[in-house]
This record gives C-alpha cells, sequence and structure tokens, in this order.
C-alpha cells in the first residue's frame, strides 16, 4: 500500500511541476507552493478561460489535472495530509486532519469549471475556505471540498 501511495504522490508531484514549467513567464516566481500562490493560479486559469472555446476538451482536462495537482501540492505542503485516489471521481484527493477529523479536498472540477468560465469556480476562495478547516481542526469534523 505504501508504494501505491508513493506512486500517487510522484504522480501528483509531477502534474504540479508540469503546472509551474507551462505557466506563463510572468508567473514563474509567483508559483512557489505558497497560499499566497494560490492567487497566481486564479490569474491564470482566468486568462485561460477567456480562450477555453479555442482548446480542445482533452486539453482542458489536461490543464485541469495540471493546476489541481499544483493545488493539492500547496495544500499539502502548508497542511500535510495524506493523498489517496478517489475512485468514484477519477481523481486524487488529499485528506487533512486524520483520524481526529476529515478535511477533504478534490481539485480537478473546481479548476475545470473555472477553465469553462464559471466565475463562481473562484480558485482563492475555495482554497481559502480549505485552509480555514485544515488550520483549525475540531475533532469529529467532516468537510469535503470540491
Amino acid at each position: 500500500m505504501a508504494t501505491v501511495k508513493n506512486e500517487l504522490f510522484e504522480e501528483i508531484n509531477a502534474w504540479s511541476n508540469n503546472a509551474v514549467l507551462n505557466s506563463p513567464a510572468w508567473s514563474l516566481n509567483q508559483l512557489d507552493y505558497s497560499e499566497k500562490s494560490v492567487s497566481a493560479v486564479e490569474i491564470i486559469i482566468d486568462e485561460i478561460s477567456a480562450k477555453h472555446h479555442e482548446i480542445s476538451e482533452e486539453q482542458l482536462d489536461m490543464l485541469a489535472q495540471e493546476y489541481g495537482c499544483y493545488l493539492l501540492i500547496t495544500a499539502w505542503r502548508l497542511y500535510g495530509g495524506e493523498f489517496y485516489w478517489n475512485e468514484d471521481l477519477q481523481q486524487p484527493m488529499l485528506i487533512v486532519g486524520e483520524p481526529e477529523t476529515c478535511i477533504i479536498l478534490l481539485t480537478w472540477q473546481k479548476v475545470k469549471g473555472r477553465l469553462l468560465g464559471d466565475k463562481v469556480d473562484h480558485l482563492g476562495y475555495f482554497f481559502e475556505q480549505f485552509s480555514l478547516d485544515a488550520k483549525a481542526t475540531e475533532s469529529g469534523k467532516q468537510v469535503l471540498y470540491m
């Protein structure tokens, strides 16, 4: 099981690194896996969303996976936790606070919605709300962010 978890971590980390490497030149120094860097991701995704009609579904999925993994790695670096694969949604998730609490973060669908132009899927706000729960864990609390 540990090997599977290590492989999942390596895959998530590789997708995250792709997001950084394929980002606009202006953002490279800002994508440092800090909470502040989520604002840069929001700007990048907003710029891409303006052209989403010109991008294939496959490319949109790839971008959602890359930037979704960037958000997962950022959350993991800031709050710890464990990565798991969600079979139902076919995407990785980060679980923070176990066993006392269970704060779950899934990001691919949120990033995809934002790529498609849905301003309600604001990544900065989404990450901020997750962070509030990840920082102040309450025993028995269970929250799902997706």
